[in-house]
């Protein structure tokens, strides 16, 4: 495919009713770590990514489509699904625009229109509770970077090989001991799924933590002025804030801790806070600043080895969402391989079986994927993380530590 093609489906990503089939081609030369080509297959595979690339969540859901794009072409790269003949993988990506409703119509367009043999997305939990109800009805397969609890309930078909809000939560409190003895924490959180999951996680988990929580505030999600909820912080008298929020807030809420001079701790947990456009935004007052993520881009040798390919071809590190979902697209052509099939019932039921220590599609943080019962990965948690120079670097647990904590 040609570098022209590909800026034209880059184009097309934000238009209303766009749906578009690629084989995962890049730029040429763009992954050289990989010897990439271009080479077509008689006999391809539909899988199917549900990622918002226009409206709110746009940033995130465009790095995802590009990680997308990447491993599948690893994966053709590599020979395709060999028990299939070397069939191709065929990523059909669909807008679902960073709206609940759109993502409705877009998951059952995709299933019904294409007959992917699993799906991937979206990664904002509002958004993936939609996608996975649609997709368990339709009993496709559907793999997912969201940690929102609720996901693992009642459902057959929805998978999540990365770790849940309550275990982001619990992190979040144990690394708040890192830098101080008694901590106080203020909570502040978007009143969404993603938000009332890991706060609630947050407060149920606080006491057995020995962190005390002065403040525990809900806001509705996408602030035009973050002045009153600091205004709040300040006077509760919290020495930590954890704000829960996804990107456009969380840089509202560091401009106005910065204009109000207050000098605090922040544990911005996940979602907006691990992305680079967070510090594009926000500049050297990232520095310091911790987060909790499912996947970062220097966890293994695997890792950093994707994370080179992309920022050659980006201009950016591997981010959480978009890393995690290069991982996924591996497990799914593990599963394929396995079930000799692309019948989602045959897939799922391979999906079910995944049991990997190895390889691309084990690039989790403990290097292991088991699904349990629930969906949900058995050996998943999460790594603390620190921006230092620009860059996201694993600091939590001790064990998987990349580079030192920096104190304040």
């Amino acid at each position: 495919m040609t570098q022209s093609k590909n800026k034209l489906d880059t184009t097309r990503l934000g238009r209303r009713d766009f749906l578009v089939k690629s084989s995962g081609a890049l730029a040429a030369g763009a992954v050289d770590a990989f010897n990439i080509g271009t080479a077509a297959a008689a006999d391809t595979v539909n899988i199917g990514g549900l990622y918002p690339v226009t409206g709110g969540f746009a940033q995130i859901g465009q790095g995802c489509v590009n990680a997308a794009k990447l491993a599948v072409q690893m994966v053709n790269d590599a020979g395709g699904i060999k028990s299939l003949g070397g069939a191709k993988l065929n990523l059909i990506v669909s807008d679902v625009q960073s709206d609940p409703t759109v993502t409705r119509t877009e998951t059952d367009r995709l299933i019904s229109s294409y007959k992917p043999a699993a799906i991937h997305g979206a990664f904002a939990s509002a958004l993936t509770l939609i996608a996975s109800e649609v997709a368990e009805r339709a009993k496709v397969p559907l793999l997912t970077g969201s940690s929102s609890d609720q996901l693992n309930k009642d459902r057959h078909f929805t998978f999540t090989p990365f770790s849940r809000a309550s275990q982001f939560a619990l992190a979040q409190l144990q690394m708040s001991k890192l830098v101080s003895d008694q901590p106080k924490v203020a909570v502040i959180f978007e009143n969404t799924a993603f938000g009332t999951s890991t706060s609630n996680g947050l407060r149920e988990q606080a006491p057995a933590q020995g962190v005390e929580i002065v403040m525990f505030e809900p806001y509705s999600a996408g602030l035009s002025d973050a002045s009153p909820l600091i205004n709040k912080v300040k006077a509760s008298g919290a020495n930590m804030l954890f704000p829960v929020s996804y990107l456009n807030d969380l840089i509202l809420i560091i401009r106005a801790i910065k204009q109000v001079d207050l000098k605090i701790t922040i544990n911005g947990g996940s979602g907006g806070f691990v992305i680079p456009d967070f510090y594009r935004n926000v500049g050297n007052a990232a520095e310091g600043l911790l987060g909790v993520a499912h996947w970062n881009h220097d966890i293994n040798d695997n890792a950093q080895k994707v994370n080179a390919a992309y920022q050659k071809q980006f201009g950016e590190f591997l981010f959480e969402y978009a890393g995690g979902l290069v991982a996924q697209t591996f497990m799914i052509a593990d599963a394929l391989e396995r079930a000799a099939s692309t019948e989602p019932q045959k897939v799922r039921d391979a999906l079910a079986a995944l049991d990997v220590s190895e390889g691309y599609a084990a690039m989790c943080p403990g290097g292991k994927v088991k699904f349990g019962p629930d969906g949900k990965n058995m050996y998943a948690h999460p790594v603390g993380v620190q921006w230092q120079h620009g860059d996201l670097a694993t600091v939590f647990p001790k064990e998987e530590a990349r580079a030192q904590l920096i104190k304040a």
